[in-house]
């Protein structure tokens, strides 16, 4: 009777220790891994916070911070890249134990049955849009953006007719069903040729976010111009 009682004692503390570390280091190791997939970040990191702390180990997470240097989306640099949360709850089941025939994005949507709040924040640099729109416009030599709280100018030079023509494209980063675009209002094209030519008719978006699948159901939807650089924010519906 007393090996079965030490046995049981020896169980019950396993599990405790099991519940007070090995979970949350599993949900932390998870959460972190969703942002290095999502973003590519090289140096990411996370905290998770909850009184008591012990409420993690049942999936429930008063807030959560993280910060990624250097990272990506889609094909845009982001500088800054924060994920910040409150009021999380996550399935520790689906977590630790996955169901057998899921997709990834059904199965993180499982995985996370409640937040109040969840929002992915980054800044947009000039040189970060300089190089979008570089790969983007093939024909756009050594473009320079500049932005600034009441929108962007992209100036540079492509060739039209064998000669050398600058070219001077305006426009704003806006949120739009979900995505980032760069909207075009204005371009205007100069060289000794053609003089001046208004090339408004041509206007079009560029998605800065094409084919990115945010996960836990975010999207993009705050965009603010500052001077140097553009906040954006992706929220939680």
């Amino acid at each position: 009777m007393k090996k079965f009682l030490a046995f049981i004692v020896v169980l019950l503390i396993a599990a405790g220790l099991f519940v007070q570390f090995a979970v949350p280091k599993a949900l932390t190791n998870y959460l972190k891994n969703k942002v290095v997939e999502l973003t590519n970040a090289q140096e990411v990191t996370l905290t998770l916070d909850s009184l008591p702390s012990a409420k993690i180990a049942l999936g429930y997470v008063d807030s959560v911070h993280c910060t990624a240097d250097d990272a990506t989306i889609g094909e845009l640099n982001l500088k800054q890249a924060e994920l910040n949360g409150s009021s999380i709850h996550i399935d520790i089941k689906e977590l630790l134990m996955p169901t057998d025939g899921l997709s990834r994005e059904e199965r993180t949507n499982r995985v996370l049955k409640h937040a109040s709040r969840l929002e992915l924040s980054g800044v947009i640099t000039e040189d970060a849009l300089k190089n979008f729109l570089a790969q983007k416009i093939d024909q756009l030599k050594s473009p320079q953006v500049t932005i600034t709280p009441e929108g962007i100018t992209a100036e540079g030079k492509v060739k039209i007719l064998g000669r050398d023509a600058d070219v001077q494209i305006g426009g704003h980063i806006v949120a739009r069903d979900g995505d980032l675009y760069f909207q075009m209002n204005h371009i205007n094209l100069e060289n000794a040729v053609l003089r001046r030519v208004n090339l408004d008719k041509f206007l079009g978006d560029f998605n800065l976010t094409d084919k990115v699948k945010l996960p836990f159901g975010m999207q993009f939807r705050d965009v603010e111009l500052r001077q140097g650089e553009a906040f954006v924010k992706a929220i939680r519906n």
